[in-house]
């Protein structure tokens, strides 16, 4: 039972994350009047994330290893006092800028306890664990971006805040619940984790590919539509988008938990990779609303669970005592090649053709590090 409630827990937190993440993005004009704050000030909110994982992801994989209960429990803790706190004072920029901090903290151990979690809580059952925490992940992002406007038009920002408050509760009262289920693990030094992972060719590919990809999406969120907008389908790109996540979390449902059973990760990575760049590149040369919609929709159902399968690749591959500093390391390696290649698309967003062609340039290059890969039943786990 407390398993159960831990789980739980753990999945509503994860979900609480996300949606503070980007809680005010969607109405950040709004947000910043009240706040009598600049709109840029709003924005540098949702930057805290991001930032404060890249210092953190190393760190924080290492300490889960050492000991799970408690920097799991540490990185929950975090999270939903960001989220409750900001009902303390939420017209204070300043008050809600301390809250995303703290919440900030705690989302690296939060992503990087994924797999150290389903290694020692459910070891037969660890791909669909992984696959439940990831779409917790993609639906508190996806809640946040979908219902803000919404919630403030009708409740006001302290209504905002509010809802995600109390997520942030109830996840949290679960978590602790069923935190004595916990282990405690025991893994080795900064130093000596460091050592063994950056040793290992495989991670350095995960994290390129993750970190491609991950690239990919951030872009197509980011950018699609002001490069839309220079062919005239600029009001498409909205749309668009919603459908790839949409496809992207019903195949979170069950692609991971069918190619982990068959033992075909790479395999998939692969022809999910290579798909989603030939569908790119063909929408480049089509250029209309439907195969914008249906190209965009068929690469978001293969390759947003790519995300399960390389966390489960991990937790498959690499010894149990070592999952969390994998898992951190992997999270470095494709932060930086993500945040690099966000930065490069603005200079491509004058002719939507042209940038669609750098989406599915990217995705091809994935393609080609996942052929650097070994085959699964290759691998002695």
């Amino acid at each position: 039972m407390r398993k159960t409630l831990a789980l739980l827990g753990y999945v509503i937190i994860t979900f609480a994350s996300q949606s503070i993440w980007v809680t005010f993005s969607p109405v950040a004009t709004y947000v910043a009047k009240d706040l009598a704050v600049p709109v840029e000030y709003v924005g540098y909110l949702a930057v805290l994330y991001p930032t404060f994982f890249l210092l953190l992801t190393v760190p924080s994989g290492v300490l889960l290893d050492k000991n799970l209960r408690l920097w799991l429990a540490f990185g929950s803790a975090t999270t939903a006092l960001g989220g409750l706190l900001r009902l303390a004072a939420s017209g204070s920029y300043t008050w809600l800028f301390f809250c995303q901090v703290l919440a900030a903290v705690g989302q690296p151990f939060l992503l990087n306890g994924f797999v150290p979690f389903a290694t020692h809580m459910y070891p037969r059952r660890r791909p669909l664990v992984i696959s439940v925490l990831s779409l917790s992940m993609y639906l508190g992002t996806v809640f946040a971006l979908a219902t803000s406007l919404a919630i403030y038009s009708g409740a006001s920002l302290t209504g905002l805040v509010g809802i995600h408050a109390v997520i942030s509760a109830v996840g949290l009262a679960l978590f602790l619940l069923g935190l004595p289920s916990l282990p405690v693990v025991g893994g080795s030094g900064l130093a000596v984790s460091l050592r063994r992972v950056v040793g290992k060719k495989d991670l350095w590919i995960v994290g390129a590919i993750l970190g491609l990809g991950i690239a990919a999406f951030d872009n197509l969120a980011t950018w699609l539509q002001p490069a839309l907008a220079t062919a005239g389908l600029g009001d498409v790109a909205g749309t668009a988008v919603a459908l790839a996540i949409i496809s992207g979390l019903v195949g979170v449902t069950f692609i991971p938990s069918v190619v982990a059973r068959n033992n075909i990760r790479a395999w998939y990575l692969r022809g999910a990779a290579f798909l989603a760049s030939a569908l790119l590149a063909s929408t480049s040369i089509l250029l209309t609303p439907t195969s914008i919609y249906a190209n965009l929709a068929v690469a978001g159902l293969v390759m947003i669970p790519a995300y399960p399968i390389l966390m489960e690749w991990i937790g498959k591959f690499h010894p149990p005592e070592l999952h969390g500093s994998s898992t951190g390391f992997v999270g470095l390696v494709s932060r930086v090649v993500s945040v690099s290649l966000l930065l490069t698309a603005p200079y491509l967003i004058g002719s939507a053709q042209t940038y669609l062609q750098f989406i599915a340039a990217l995705l091809l290059l994935a393609f080609i590090f996942t052929l650097l890969l070994p085959n699964d039943r290759k691998i002695k786990a």
